[in-house]
């Protein structure tokens, strides 16, 4: 096609935001067949979903993954031509690459490998993608930004009330096309194909629950690309997870018509435990000494992840530096351990019935305390501090389950398992499959009283 001169405009191919509002119906009448102990719908046969609007719907939903946050500037690479358009419109420009992209005083700027400069009203929303014809095969779409390439398009997103000169990048791409790259950033190549079937329909559940979540409250994004949701890699050319998320497309977990939470964490240490006590509402935890929380225990299993290497760990912080990060996270979070000086005890003050530690109070020199869950202590003692050295990999406090000691000059940290222990444990789960359990065995181990459907 050539394209020279003025900017062609172009017809556009947008499958973004067609979907609204995911949700299953409670009741299906699609017959079931039982493999193993678990529910599972005939492939085929996908149990009825509907929009916002009620009227069912069975395309593939589309995720919007924000890919950078708060960003000044990104390089879409490639040669293109890319395709630049105003978020919603049917046509757009024609830009050849690589294009730079920036922002100013809110609104977004693309420049072109000819030094052409386009620019887009303040606050307005940009999509970024490769041009499609018609004819051309759908799924097929693929950005590259710097050196990482992405199925699917872009949404540039302006940040104004963060900083008139910042903007986040989304890749909006279709579901099937998403999962792939978020098990081989979570799995070891190496591990069975039974451990990525299992990671891959608990992360396709994780995603969808939170694109419900992000189109009810109106963000612009769904998921994050890190471990804030799940880690995430764009496009991926290891053929286990691909042919993972091949063989479970559609696949979610279900309780009662309604998709339900699909945690997961690398190592439960031995104390998993149960969302509700790791993320307690606010003020539930205010617990003066050592107490179990009144829940029901999680359902007894097997732990499996003794030979994960963060299992048991250990982890030593100097007194004066920690007191800073805690003070930092304080500030940064509103939170009561903004006002603590140098730290004289960390003690636990709830528990799980699996004896996971899930709350502490912490206590300065001069006697003022602070109360924080265990995934609190843990963001608090890894927080990002100006001034203060960055925090190596295996230096950081691997999940909240810690035992400490705070002496004059160290705190030593004792601790259990890597995460929050809540749903599937990622070593056990390995250690099922290679003794033989299938991932529909290993889904129901963690998620008791579940049912696998298929959904599109």
């Amino acid at each position: 096609m050539s394209h020279t001169g003025a900017a062609q405009r172009v017809l556009i191919f947008w499958a973004a935001g067609v979907l609204l509002g995911l949700t299953l119906l409670v009741a299906w009448s699609c017959k079931t067949t039982r493999t193993g102990s678990i529910p599972y719908q005939r492939v085929g046969s996908p149990v009825e979903i509907s929009n916002a609007e009620g009227s069912p719907v069975r395309p593939e939903p589309m995720i919007r993954v924000r890919i950078r946050r708060q960003t000044t500037e990104v390089k879409l690479s490639g040669r293109g031509p890319w395709l630049v358009a105003v978020a919603g419109a049917r046509t757009g420009e024609l830009m050849s690459g690589p294009v730079r992209i920036q922002a100013s005083n809110g609104s977004i700027r693309l420049t072109d490998a000819r030094g052409r400069v386009r620019g887009f009203a303040e606050g307005v929303e940009v999509y970024a993608g490769p041009v499609i014809h018609a004819g051309d095969a759908p799924g097929k779409e693929l950005v590259a930004v710097g050196r990482t390439r992405y199925p699917g398009t872009l949404r540039l997103h302006p940040r104004p009330e963060v900083d008139p000169n910042t903007f986040d990048v989304v890749n909006v791409v279709e579901i099937e096309r998403y999962v792939p790259g978020v098990i081989s950033k979570e799995l070891y190549p190496h591990w069975d194909r039974a451990t990525f079937e299992a990671q891959a329909v608990a992360a396709r559940t994780f995603a969808l629950i939170r694109r419900e979540s992000a189109r009810r409250s109106g963000r612009w994004y769904d998921v994050d690309d890190s471990q804030q949701s799940q880690v995430y890699g764009g496009i991926t050319g290891q053929r286990i997870a691909l042919r993972a998320a091949a063989d479970t497309r559609g696949v979610v977990l279900a309780r009662d018509g309604r998709l339900t939470e699909a945690y997961y964490s690398s190592t439960c240490g031995g104390e998993p435990a149960l969302p509700e006590e790791v993320w307690p509402a606010e003020g539930v935890v205010t617990q003066a000494r050592l107490t179990t929380t009144k829940t029901e225990p999680a359902p007894r299993r097997e732990v499996l992840c003794q030979t994960a290497p963060l299992f048991r760990w250990e982890v030593a912080r100097r007194v004066g530096t920690l007191s800073k990060r805690f003070a930092a996270w304080g500030r940064a979070r509103n939170h009561k351990l903004a006002r603590l000086g140098r730290l004289h005890s960390i003690k636990p003050i709830a528990k799980a019935h699996s004896g996971r530690k899930l709350s502490f109070e912490v206590t300065d020199t001069q006697g003022r305390t602070a109360r924080l869950t265990a995934e609190q202590l843990r963001a608090a003692c890894n927080f990002p501090t100006p001034g203060l050295p960055s925090i190596s990999h295996m230096a950081r406090l691997h999940s909240g389950d810690v035992t400490v000691d705070v002496g004059r000059r160290v705190v030593r940290f004792s601790g259990h398992g890597s995460g929050h222990g809540v749903g599937l444990c990622q070593y056990c789960a390995q250690a099922m499959a290679q003794r033989g359990d299938d991932w529909r065995s290993i889904l129901e181990a963690f998620y008791p009283k579940t049912q696998l459907m298929r959904i599109y």
